[in-house]
């Protein structure tokens, strides 16, 4: 419960602050904020990665290696959410490309790397939000 919220936390500060780098208010935003929320999201997916290793019930032995079953974590998403994570990834490519095509003078370097940055980590807190509250095998 504690994880869900605090991805829920992490993707609304990375939607804000996504939001306002189309603003001129992103020179307010420095790099400090870029690395808060990507410390955030790293422990998030250290804290998936535990729990997914502490559960067997998904493993299943292919050759000599134990690797997880994806597809019965995936099966326990609902169909929108499943849509709205593809949707989330195919996003982030999009702003990627877009904000290396920009051609950027010094003023504006500060608002494109805090948009390039924010479009991916509204993806990378959507996958802990998405498992945390649906697909999480130690959840009630």
């Amino acid at each position: 419960m504690i994880a869900m919220r605090l991805a829920a936390i992490g993707f609304l500060a990375s939607a804000a602050a996504h939001l306002l780098s189309f603003t001129s208010w992103a020179r307010w935003l420095g790099e400090r904020t870029i690395w808060t929320l990507e410390v955030g999201v790293f422990l998030l997916a250290l804290w998936m990665i535990a729990r997914l290793r502490r559960t067997a019930a998904i493993r299943r032995q292919w050759g000599r290696v134990a690797v997880h079953d994806w597809r019965g974590l995936v099966a326990a998403v609902p169909p929108g959410l499943r849509f709205l994570v593809i949707g989330a990834a195919l996003y982030a490519w999009m702003n990627f490309v877009l904000c290396l095509m920009v051609e950027e003078d010094v003023v504006t370097r500060a608002a494109i790397t805090l948009r390039m940055a924010t479009g991916h980590l509204l993806f990378f807190y959507l996958v802990p939000l998405v498992f945390f509250g649906w697909v999480d095998p130690a959840r009630p």
